[in-house]
């Protein structure tokens, strides 16, 4: 029988590390709350730190800075909201159906309260701290954009789409998907748009897409 030693080692090693997980989630889920109620500038690290538990230490630790610290809340924001389309599957859907699914999961960013709230946030300390607003382009706005844009290249070179430049196509798209209630919810209205509203509206702007870059 194989000896047991190794086992119990990596148990006693991965204990600390999925503790240390659930201390970082904690620690951006109370990041988030007090940057959304505060602002970045007047936010408190330490009233960060009581709501999530733990210690300033371990919060430099892992995030080095308040700065660092709204990385972290923005990518995690930007995770939660775009990781879950899966471009790979999508290669086998029609541009149609493709871009319906994409549309969808980015117009649920476009109404989210809590993303109204971070833009909020970003246009009042933008000025002061423009860092912050290039955190945000950079994981989420570009991010959305970039990822938009390789998969409409990969139509491109399958022939079923006709785009000559990929990046302002994917612009707007995403721009077509944000219409007004971008800035409804960027000034705190929540937006309770039933399904069926949301995927009507999402198709409009996918026909109106295709029906400027589908191939002919």
């Amino acid at each position: 029988m194989p000896p047991k030693t190794p086992l119990a080692s990596n148990t006693t090693e991965y204990a600390p590390r999925e503790r240390g997980l659930i201390r970082r989630d904690k620690i951006i889920q109370a990041a988030t709350r007090v940057f959304v109620q505060s602002g970045f500038e007047s936010a408190n690290l330490q009233d960060i730190v009581a709501l999530a538990g733990g210690s300033l230490a371990t919060l430099y630790r892992l995030f080095g800075n308040k700065e660092g610290l709204f990385y972290a809340v923005i990518e995690r924001k930007s995770d939660q909201l775009l990781g879950e389309i899966d471009y790979g599957d999508l290669q086998h859907k029609t541009p149609k159906d493709a871009l319906q699914v994409i549309g969808m999961r980015f117009f649920s960013m476009v109404i989210s309260p809590e993303v109204g709230a971070i833009h909020r946030l970003l246009i009042g300390e933008a000025v002061r701290t423009p860092k912050l607003r290039e955190i945000f382009l950079t994981l989420a706005t570009e991010r959305a954009i970039r990822n938009l844009a390789d998969y409409l290249q990969t139509q491109v070179d399958k022939q079923t789409l006709d785009i000559p430049d990929c990046f302002i196509a994917a612009s707007h798209f995403m721009g077509a998907l944000k219409g007004n209630y971008h800035i409804r919810c960027m000034l705190g209205e929540v937006v309770n748009l039933p399904l069926e509203e949301q995927e009507k509206f999402v198709t409009a702007a996918v026909d109106m897409f295709l029906g400027g870059y589908a191939r002919r």
